[in-house]
């Protein structure tokens, strides 16, 4: 049996991933339907070490667009202990402008210092921001967490040593189909969430940026410039890269970018990286085997 104090860190852990990362989700989800919606550029950041939260331990980054990544359009701290928190500027309703740090730290971003994002901030707080694009995906790991934590504890205090050893073969490879199927789904959605809500205007090819896979192959990003339709000059890289260069500076170039975060760019006829597929097919392939061996194992 696990001891008493193992379950009681499981259940403590889980709770307060869950509860911290639960409340800023639901804090965020309230200024998204009920805030104001506006655009804001990214001044600067603000860098500090755990969970200090910034302040007295904290250093303010405007100048320096960070460490870059290996995506063109996402840059680092380059420590993982800093994490830093974007200072976004933006306009009010009623004429004010405000400074607001975003209650969310990461030691990678895409709010790069320049950079013009959505954020939705509450009338009678403006420093309050929910900044799209950024900090959703750090809370929803910390829930799902804390989700995970608080499930383990529970099953650690009904489920009996014998069920739990004979459990763990199949656990083990529900965990690993999981995974993969969850990567895959991460970049098919995002492509499809991209092409589903995209804006297509037109743009101008004005450079290249590279980056490399696993395997060690270099991918060709195509850089573009085009104007939204909020009047917002942008200039930013392709998500999908390819092995070969598909534009050249100069050209002309249909592309559809994120009406909430226009540096989140494809070029039209760009789908998701056959990587994504082959993980999402493996993934429910491995979810699907394991499940029909396990049901077939418990009825016999």
């Amino acid at each position: 049996m696990v001891p008493w104090q193992g379950i009681l860190v499981f259940a403590l852990l889980g709770v307060a991933c869950t509860a911290g990362a639960g409340y800023r989700l639901h804090k965020e989800r309230i200024l998204r339907s009920r805030g104001a919606r506006t655009l804001a550029v990214v001044v600067a950041h603000d860098e500090h070490y755990g969970v200090s939260g910034g302040g007295i331990t904290a250093r303010n980054r405007s100048g320096d667009p960070g460490t870059p990544t290996r995506r063109p359009w996402a840059v680092s701290t380059g420590d993982p202990h800093l994490v830093s928190a974007p200072i976004v500027e933006f306009t009010t309703v009623d004429g004010r402008t405000v400074r607001a740090r975003s209650r969310v730290s990461s030691n990678t971003s895409v709010a790069v210092p320049g950079r013009v994002m959505t954020v939705y901030y509450d009338p009678d707080d403006p420093e309050d921001v929910a900044i799209v694009g950024h900090g959703r995906g750090v809370l929803r790991v910390f829930a799902l967490i804390g989700v995970l934590l608080l499930i383990t504890t529970g099953l650690l205090l009904v489920v009996s040593e014998d069920t739990l050893n004979t459990a763990v073969p199949v656990a083990v490879p529900l965990i690993l189909g999981s995974v993969f199927f969850s990567i895959g789904a991460y970049g098919v959605g995002r492509v499809w969430a991209l092409r589903r809500r995209g804006t297509v205007t037109e743009g101008t090819v004005v450079g290249e940026t590279t980056t490399s896979t696993r395997e060690g192959l270099t991918l060709r990003h195509p850089v573009v410039r085009f104007r939204t339709t909020t009047g917002h000059d942008i200039e930013t890289a392709s998500e999908r890269g390819t092995l070969r260069r598909r534009a050249q500076p100069g050209q002309s170039i249909r592309l559809r970018y994120h009406p909430d975060d226009p540096y989140r760019v494809l070029l039209v006829g760009d789908g998701a990286r056959p990587l994504f597929w082959i993980f999402a097919l493996v993934g429910l392939t491995v979810l699907t085997a394991t499940v029909t061996i396990a049901t077939f194992i418990l009825t016999r």
